[in-house]
């Protein structure tokens, strides 16, 4: 704490700092910032994230994005440390109680696609595998499933600027805008993988709702849309389940724990 305090009396010399941690967030440590009459939120990665991005991409993104984030104040690369404005009032994806937030949530990430891709890709693949190498002790036996990896190397990938961690946290909604937040995972990527990382994330399984979502978002639907999304829904499941597992022997915290078994849960569910 000591050094965040640092950092911010060099931000915002001779001003009185007041720090609250704020209980968000899975992958960093967030707080909230008072300084005198203003107010921001703190994004503070944790050191042992497991995680397979570059801050310097996320710099990158973080200038190409600013019509879709918070208003950023400060971001490190070599820290992963960001400090952006307050916004009151604003509701995650699942907090929200707007009846049309699942229409808002595909206008955000069909917003995010439509801008020019990074030439740096996110690959879902390498990333799986470089979970299973750090991963030692799984809970869950995963080998039934690896036969998804072959599957979604035979999907036709539209490369798109993708977020890749639409989880409901990374979607805010307020009285007059909507706001697409984090973009650590951001990169190149197939944009049906960011579609279903937004359904999935957040455990929207409703026929209903996901033909909502897909109104929205597509031009025009078809049986090849449905096939890949449904790979990589599968997909999904496998990588984020192996995540979970490789975290929880890391950290022994047991959100990661009820993570690994909802994945898991829903890959056997599908399976079934």
């Amino acid at each position: 704490m000591k050094e965040l305090y640092k950092l911010l009396e060099k931000l915002f010399p001779t001003k009185e700092i007041h720090i609250e941690v704020l209980d968000k967030g899975i992958s960093n440590q967030n707080y909230l910032v008072h300084v005198e009459h203003s107010t921001y939120v703190m994004r503070v990665p944790f050191p042992d994230q497991g995680h397979v991005f570059s801050r310097l991409h996320e710099a990158e993104i973080n200038d190409c994005v600013r019509d879709l984030d918070v208003p950023c104040i400060y971001f490190d690369p070599k820290t992963g440390i960001k400090l952006t404005n307050y916004i009151p009032d604003l509701a995650e994806y699942e907090e929200c109680t707007d009846e049309n937030k699942i229409e808002r949530a595909a206008l955000l990430v069909k917003a995010l696609h439509q801008k020019p891709a990074p030439d740096f890709d996110f690959d879902p693949i390498a990333t799986l595998k470089t979970y299973q190498k750090m991963l030692q002790t799984p809970i869950y036996d995963l080998t039934d499933y690896q036969y998804i990896v072959d599957k979604v190397k035979n999907i036709k990938h539209t490369k798109v600027l993708c977020h890749n961690d639409l989880v409901s946290g990374n979607l805010l909604f307020g009285n007059d805008r909507d706001y697409l937040i984090d973009y650590e995972y951001a990169a190149a990527n197939d944009a049906l993988f960011d579609v279903m990382s937004f359904l999935s994330e957040n455990n929207i399984t409703d026929p209903t709702l996901r033909q909502r979502f897909y109104d929205v978002y597509f031009d025009e639907m078809n049986e090849d849309i449905m096939h890949s999304l449904s790979i990589w829904e599968n997909f999904h499941n496998l990588l984020w389940c192996t995540w979970a597992m490789m975290l929880y022997e890391k950290r022994h915290e047991s959100i990661y724990k009820e993570i690994a078994k909802m994945k898991y849960d829903a890959l056997v569910a599908s399976h079934t």
